[in-house]
């Protein structure tokens, strides 16, 4: 089985703190945690894959 998590793009506002993470050496100040939890949930021998906008972004 393969499944695809996606996480949803939010707007750049002055509280995603989207332009100071370089400054802190960041990738993510909210990282997809609820991903994460859902990923760790699923069976191992299904094929997980990431369609965040994070790692889009970020490589």
């Amino acid at each position: 089985m393969n499944i695809l998590l996606i996480y949803p793009e939010f707007p750049d506002t002055f509280w995603s703190f989207k332009h100071a993470l370089k400054f802190v050496h960041k990738k993510a100040a909210f990282p997809p945690l609820g991903l994460l939890t859902v990923a760790a949930m699923l069976p191992s021998e299904w094929k997980k894959r990431s369609g965040c906008q994070y790692d889009k972004s970020h490589g």
